[in-house]
């Protein structure tokens, strides 16, 4: 019986020593872990590519050259999200270590509603209606807004834009050209240009044109010339 009792005490010590061993163990090797990879994915729910992998491991790399070593638990993951978001069209980046020794950085695109053309710039406006410059090169099949001078104006009309779109139907602008009063916008699928206030009668005014293109038939919409929403109650057409 006391035997039995001793050997019982020794297997409890035995598994005590292994459970503190394993959890030094595990411990050193988290504090001492490295990771060999970076691993980069990006959600662009659009499909536009307005940040890159290229871009995103620039900047990971530039950040790594500042850090003294690679181990895992030394790298401030807070510091490289906020650097990786710092992109212009990033939305958000997640940056976290994977216990196969990767990196792992996620990151969010912005989305692009509208380009914009002025004298000095060509500019993106995004879906939060940010106004951003538009990446060297990048030119994607959106509408396009005209006649605004500064960034404000363009955060403007990238919300006439907005409400346009979900008025007339189906992001169906082509272009919007917006000056001191008034607002022009082309249809994608007519050649015509409609004309609007640009103050509250706005979107009263676009309700007007709505009505109108779902009173007429596409044979008929595509004879006009111009369309002048400006007078009450009617809509007054110039054809070609």
């Amino acid at each position: 019986m006391k035997k039995r009792k001793v050997l019982g005490v020794a297997l409890l010590v035995l598994l005590l020593s292994g459970l503190v061993a394993a959890s030094i163990g595990s411990k050193n090797y988290v504090n001492n872990a490295k990771f060999y990879d970076v691993a980069i994915s990006i959600e662009d729910s659009e499909k536009q590519g307005l940040t890159t992998e290229k871009q995103v491991r620039k900047e990971v790399n530039t950040f790594l050259k500042e850090q003294g070593d690679s181990i895992a638990l030394s790298l401030n993951a807070f510091l490289l999200e906020t650097s990786i978001e710092a992109l212009p069209y990033v939305k958000e980046a997640q940056v976290y270590w994977n216990m196969d020794s990767s990196l792992v950085v996620e990151v969010v695109n912005k989305s692009a509603v509208a380009m914009a053309y002025t004298s000095e710039h060509n500019f993106l406006i995004t879906s939060e209606n940010e106004v951003l410059k538009q990446p060297k090169g990048k030119w994607l099949d959106l509408p396009v807004i005209t006649g605004t001078a500064d960034s404000a104006m363009l955060a403007e009309a990238g919300t006439m834009l907005q409400k346009m779109s979900s008025i007339v139907s189906e992001n169906s602008i082509a272009q919007l050209a917006v000056d001191s009063g008034t607002v022009e916008l082309v249809p994608r699928a007519y050649q015509h240009v409609a004309k609007a206030h640009r103050d509250e009668r706005l979107e009263g005014e676009l309700k007007k044109l709505a009505a109108y293109y779902a009173a007429h038939t596409e044979e008929e919409l595509k004879e006009i010339k111009r369309i002048d929403l400006r007078y009450k109650n009617q809509v007054v057409t110039t054809s070609r």
